[in-house]
């Protein structure tokens, strides 16, 4: 279940100036930062932690109706560089727990419903949920 990097090297992009982190225009920005692009292999188990669990990486029901895929990859973008490689095993293990009923929880239907938007936009396969109740 834990994420491992490719291995493939790091790529380095130019150095650009008056941008944020995630190389938005930021005229406050005075640092110049460079871009750094790094290829992780995520399963579904660490896609729906990150989407369930991270901080200010909040998804809605809405944002899981067909054609607001590019939501839930920036959410996914965002939640990456949230979390640590442990905090976001952590949110996989609960997030499993919630999504195949092991743990009862008011999350569960959005979890559902989350998994299977993961399912369709990344190709990747999803255990066997548990009804609750």
């Amino acid at each position: 279940m834990h994420a491992s990097l490719a291995t493939q090297h790091l790529t380095v992009g130019p150095i650009r100036s008056q941008v944020s982190v995630f190389g938005d225009p930021d005229d406050g920005e005075t640092a110049p930062r460079v871009a750094v692009q790094m290829t992780l292999h995520l399963s579904f188990e660490e896609i729906l932690g990150r989407l369930l669990f991270t901080p200010h990486a909040v998804l809605m029901q809405e944002d899981l109706e067909p054609g607001n895929e590019s939501t839930v990859i920036e959410c996914l973008w965002f939640a990456m560089a949230q979390t640590t490689v442990d905090t976001a095993n952590s949110y996989a293990e609960m997030a499993m727990d919630i999504y195949t009923g092991r743990r009862a929880s008011n999350l569960h239907d959005f979890a559902v419903s989350l998994g299977t938007t993961i399912t369709h936009i990344f190709g990747v396969t999803a255990p066997q949920t548990a009804p609750v109740g």
